[in-house]
């Protein structure tokens, strides 16, 4: 081997790729004899060749074990395929879809289904709108099905549509696959896995860019309360949509009975007795199961009248039948004005009883619900089990069945709501469209029973949907805050007070917003800020605050100045939620000037590790071919190089540093002046042995990114950091395992 040799092999495109991992890299220039060298192992698979790796021998007497820096082989054609590649051991898994049989399932696309559909696309209605679309909708609602048939119908045809399963703890953009010509699709509804968070949208948009590069699509279908209103900004890669009502329920059990070649039921369907069924309300799952009671009741008409009545046409009103029509508005009644007097309560009235049931009959219309038909001594024993259960005396246990006899006996919930003033729907949705008179209430209760306060705030802040529900942080807000009182506020932000860090950051949010208190709020949150315990609180407040579309001046400056403080506080998880916030504000003009005020105050300061090292590193995030910092735009009392320098010299900052320069390089790398740029403007940082083993690790990061046929970031970077009279140093260990 020639002493210039660069250690990392130069491989001819038709190479295969193995996965690289491990150890440090190479050194730019030796290391000090004082210093601790960092170690590096790597272990081959059985069967497979052990790749060339190059080793820095020990100094003497310092102890350290040599460096190892291994030469997997790899096949690359462009930068965005390796990331690709390299993300598939962990990535969801689904299904490939038929396009043509998507497009032959039926679909109704009116009223707000059709609106939704429009704003999806490109403003020509030939593509969706961005390569990340995320589509908000109540369950039932029939969201995926609209999103398949957009990807069916606006995708080409050479790109596969994969039905993704969400196989995971929470989202996780590292999760979602990304290949060439794919549309994606996924359905984000379990309330204890798929719940989005701000840092997940945030790199979401990164991922939209790389799909935007392989012309690849996904799709989010998110149950309506799993979104909690997040923001994402206009100009990212994302596009969200809310579908706030279901297609009309009518043209989809039309569509449905015409899909399975019975289009003669649908005279049927516009004869039901609409007093007696009604299709106003139903959403898409209800609609489908309308269109199978309706098949049913067909062919059971047939079978009990040994008929047969073609369905295969549309029918004329003339040849309906009368008792296929009777049973298809039968099966079609929900019967709740019927069950609301069975379940209602029993009183006496002028004539005799009422018709409400006895318990002993509510069990037998219970057992005849299930049974259906069958010999009446087994329907009788039925309902004796279930009026047993619901009697037995549960002494020593919870109590609840004791009871039960009791409650079922009265009235049902259903009646009950209607009582108290509200109203249900049809999918058992209770409606208490009252605002003023629901706040009335409540405050009525707080000010007249003192003693109901701490019960009232356990029972508001209790319950696993907390968080995502706006009309409990409503009233937690109206209660705490009234009269200008804060004592309650501050005691739900006790760290031993059982309040989830969501619920109690949204209140905060709702509080320093309040032209009453909102002054005392901040100050608390200041003292808050530098408490351990309460510094993530803090800085989740200040978050959403700066994702508020409409944030003031005087509100950005007060949360960014108590980020500052609890991203100085030295608790790493602080820290770490504060460079989570700075990275959202680095994506728009305003954040990044907030951002390079930080930055300011740190060089100025000198202060090892905080709030501006923290900004640094979100500014480094920038998208673009060429960083931002690395632009002329930059003001010139910001120094960049030695920003870097400490970054990379810095233990704990170095690999958020190296992940950033990783990310310049490989976004750069497609154009040869942007990367020429890129490169030229770091190797000035990376020489210096202050920064040896961050030299090392990032040129290892870079061997999978391809600036030319036959050359890699890795190799260009040796080629020009390593003094050829000091190559010798490194030997190469074929023998390396």
């Amino acid at each position: 081997m020639s002493d210039d040799r660069s250690p990392f092999p130069r491989r001819s495109p038709d190479e295969l790729e193995s996965p690289s991992t491990g150890a440090d890299g190479m050194a730019p220039h030796p290391p000090d004899p004082s210093s601790s060298a960092p170690e590096g192992t790597e272990t081959v698979g059985a069967g497979r060749a052990a790749p060339a790796a190059f080793v820095v021998p020990p100094v003497p007497d310092t102890g350290p074990a040599p460096i190892t820096v291994n030469r997997p082989e790899f096949f690359v054609n462009h930068a965005d395929k390796i990331i690709s590649e390299t993300r598939k051991p962990g990535i969801l898994e689904g299904s490939t879809l038929s396009r043509h049989r998507i497009k032959q399932e039926p679909i109704a696309r009116e009223g707000q289904w059709a609106e939704t559909w429009q704003q999806a696309l490109d403003p020509a209605g030939l593509h969706p709108r961005k390569h990340v679309l995320i589509i908000v909708a109540p369950r039932s609602y029939g969201s995926t099905t609209l999103a398949l048939h957009l990807l069916a119908e606006h995708t080409g045809e050479e790109t596969d549509i994969v039905k993704l399963d969400a196989d995971w703890k929470t989202p996780k953009v590292g999760w979602l696959p990304a290949e060439e010509r794919h549309a994606y699709q996924v359905d984000l509804k379990d309330p204890e896995h798929d719940r989005i968070t701000a840092d997940f949208l945030t790199m979401l948009e990164e991922h939209a860019g790389l799909l935007e590069k392989l012309g690849s699509y996904l799709v989010l279908n998110v149950a309506k309360d799993l979104w909690t209103d997040h923001y994402v900004p206009v100009q990212s890669g994302i596009h969200v949509l809310h579908l706030n009502e279901p297609p009309p329920a009518q043209s989809v059990v039309e569509a449905r009975l015409r899909a399975r070649k019975a289009p003669g039921l649908v005279a049927y369907l516009h004869s039901v007795d609409k007093t007696k069924a009604s299709l106003k309300r139903l959403d898409a799952v209800e609609a489908a199961r309308t269109a199978d009671s309706i098949m049913l009741a067909w062919q059971e008409h047939e079978r009990l009248t040994d008929s047969s009545l073609p369905m295969d046409v549309p029918s004329s009103w003339s040849a309906l039948d009368a008792g296929l029509a009777e049973r298809i508005t039968s099966a079609l009644s929900d019967w709740r004005d019927k069950l609301d007097i069975l379940f209602g309560e029993m009183v006496s009235v002028h004539g005799g009883r009422d018709k409400s049931l006895p318990l002993e009959d509510r069990c037998l219309l219970l057992a005849l619900a299930v049974h259906q038909s069958a010999p009446m001594p087994e329907v009788a024993k039925a309902a004796r089990d279930l009026q047993q259960i619901i009697s037995v005396d549960a002494a020593g246990g919870s109590g609840f069945a004791s009871t039960a006899s009791a409650a079922f006996a009265g009235r049902g919930l259903r009646r009950r709501v209607v009582d108290a003033g509200a109203g249900v729907g049809s999918h058992d949705e209770v409606v208490f469209d009252q605002p003023g008179y629901g706040r009335a209430v409540l405050t009525y209760v707080w000010d007249n029973y003192e003693v109901m306060r701490e019960p009232l705030l356990k029972w508001l802040t209790s319950g696993d949907g907390s968080e995502a529900n706006e009309h409990v942080v409503d009233a937690i807000a109206a209660l705490t805050l009234r009269h200008g009182n804060i004592g309650h506020l501050v005691q739900l932000g006790a760290p031993t007070y059982p309040v989830k860090k969501e619920l109690i950051s949204a209140l905060l949010v709702q509080a320093v917003q309040d032209e009453h208190v909102g002054r005392q709020v901040w100050s608390i949150l200041y003292g808050w800020a530098s408490v351990k315990e309460r510094a993530t609180t803090v800085v989740a407040t200040c978050r959403q605050v700066l994702s508020t579309p409409d944030v003031t001046s005087s509100q950005a400056r007060m949360a960014m100045v108590r980020l500052r403080r609890a991203a100085n506080s030295g608790h790493e998880s602080a820290w770490s939620e504060a460079l989570k916030a700075f990275a959202e504000q680095a994506q728009h003009p305003a954040g990044m000037a907030r951002l390079i005020t930080e930055v300011r105050t740190w060089q100025q300061s000198g202060r090892s590790r905080g709030a501006g090292t923290a900004a640094f590193l979100a500014l480094m995030s920038v998208p673009g071919t060429t960083p931002w910092l690395l632009s002329d735009e930059v003001p010139s009392e910001v120094d960049v190089k030695r920003a870097l320098r400490d970054l990379l010299g810095d233990i704990a900052t170095a690999p958020d540093a190296i992940n950033r320069l990783t990310t310049w390089v490989r976004q750069s790398a497609t154009d040869p002046d942007a990367y020429a740029r890129v490169r030229d403007g770091l190797l000035p940082v990376l020489r210096g042995q202050k920064i040896f083993k961050a030299s090392v690790s990032l040129m290892q990061a870079l061997e999978h990114v391809s600036v030319t046929g036959e050359t890699n970031a890795a190799n260009d970077f040796w080629d020009r950091l390593v003094d050829p009279r000091v190559r010798t140093v490194f030997q190469l260990d074929r023998d390396s395992a």
